[in-house]
C-alpha cells in the first residue's frame, strides 16, 4: 500500500500498445502464501520418508543389509526434487501460482507481465537460499522493503513480480480503456489477429480471469472460444489459429 492507503500498482506495456496494470502484492500476502506452501511440501516430503521407512524396513526383513542405505539416498534425492520442484511445478504449469499463492489470491509473473518460463523459476527459486538469511527470509524481506516493485533477490535476479490475481486486471488498448469485462471481451476477441503470440495469451489468460475461469492447458484459439461464448459474442469471432 502506499502511504496514502491506495495500492501499489505496476503497470506493462507490450510492444503492441497493450497495456496492463497490476496491484503488487505486499510482503504479508507473500509470506502467508509461502507459509501454506512450506507446509503442504513438508506434509509430502513427510509422506515420503514413511513410504521410504516402510519400504527400508520390508527390505531389511528379507535380509537385504545394503538396502537402507539406499532407500535412504533415494529418499533424500526425491525429497530434493519435490522441494525444488513444488515451486517451479506451480510458477510454470499453473500460470505462477502454487497452492499457497492461489489460496492468497496472488501468482508470479514476468516484469513484462508474461508467463514466467521454466528458466525464471529455477533462477528465483534458487534464489531462496540467500533470500532465506539469515532467518525466515530475513534478506528477502528487506530487499522487498528496499524495492519500488517488492521484489525479494530472487525476482530481482529472475525478472519476475508477484502481482494479486483479482482479476480486477485493467487492459487498455492504444490509450483507451473499457472498465466492463464484456467490453474487454470484445475488444480482445476484435484485435487478437494483430497481437503477437504471448501478448495475445496473456491478454486471453486475464480476460478470461475476470470470467472466474483459468485457461488450464488450453491454447489461445481455445481460450478465445470460451471467452466468446461467456461474453455472448459466438457469433461474432473466428477463434482459428492466427496464422
Amino acid at each position: 500500500m502506499n502511504n496514502d492507503g491506495r495500492p501499489d500498482l505496476v503497470s506493462v506495456e507490450t510492444p503492441e500498445s497493450v497495456a496492463f496494470a497490476y496491484e503488487l502484492a505486499g510482503a504479508g500476502s507473500r509470506g502467508a502464501a509461502l507459509l501454506i506452501d512450506t507446509v503442504f511440501v513438508s506434509l509430502i516430503i513427510a509422506a515420503e520418508v514413511g513410504v521410504g521407512l516402510l519400504a527400508s524396513t520390508a527390505l531389511a526383513a528379507v535380509k537385504l543389509s545394503d538396502a537402507p542405505v539406499w532407500v535412504f539416498g533415494i529418499v533424500v534425492a526425491v525429497a530434493f526434487i519435490t522441494y525444488w520442484g513444488y515451486y517451479v511445478f506451480g510458477e510454470v504449469f499453473r500460470n505462477g501460482r502454487t497452492p499457497g499463492k492461489c489460496y492468497l489470491g496472488i501468482r508470479v509473473v514476468r516484469d513484462d507481465g508474461s508467463r514466467v518460463s521454466a528458466l525464471d523459476s529455477v533462477i528465483r527459486n534458487a534464489m531462496r537460499i540467500v533470500d532465506a538469511l539469515p532467518g525466515y527470509y530475513g534478506i528477502g524481506l528487506v530487499a522487498m522493503l528496499l524495492s519500488t516493485r517488492s521484489k525479494r533477490l530472487g525476482d530481482m535476479v529472475a525478472g519476475t513480480i508477484v502481482v494479486r490475481d483479482s482479476g480486477e486486471l485493467s487492459l487498455r488498448f492504444e490509450g483507451g480503456s473499457q472498465p466492463r469485462r464484456e467490453a474487454l471481451a470484445a475488444e480482445y476477441l476484435e484485435r487478437r489477429a494483430v497481437l503477437r503470440d504471448a501478448a495475445r495469451y496473456q491478454v486471453a489468460v486475464s480476460v478470461l480471469a475476470m470470467y472466474g475461469e483459468e485457461p488450464g492447458y488450453w491454447d489461445e484459439p481455445t481460450i478465445a472460444g470460451r471467452i466468446a461464448d461467456l461474453a455472448g459474442l459466438r457469433p461474432a469471432v473466428d477463434a482459428s489459429p492466427v496464422a
